[in-house]
C-alpha cells in the first residue's frame, strides 16, 4: 500500500488549520512518511507542489513546502 496518499491527506488537513502547533504537526507528518519511504523526499515534494498548485480555498501549503525544501537542502 502506498503511504503517500495518507501523508498528503494528513497534510491537507493541517494546511486548513490554524492550530498553534501546526508547524510541528506538519514536520512530524512529513518525518513519519520519510521513515516509511526511504528516498521518497522528491516524490513528496512533487505531491506537495501539486497540492499547492490546486489553490484550494483555505489551504496553506507553504510550511510543508518550506520544510521539504530545507530537508532537500540538508541532503546536499
Amino acid at each position: 500500500m502506498d503511504p503517500l496518499p495518507s501523508c498528503i491527506e494528513a497534510l491537507r488537513v493541517l494546511a486548513q488549520t490554524k492550530d498553534p502547533n501546526r508547524v510541528v504537526l506538519i514536520e512530524r507528518a512529513i518525518d513519519q512518511y520519510l521513515k516509511t519511504e526511504t528516498g521518497r523526499l522528491q516524490r513528496l515534494r512533487d505531491a506537495i507542489n501539486w497540492q499547492k498548485a490546486a489553490k484550494r480555498k483555505g489551504e496553506d501549503w507553504e510550511t510543508a513546502k518550506d520544510y521539504i525544501r530545507s530537508l532537500l537542502h540538508s541532503q546536499r
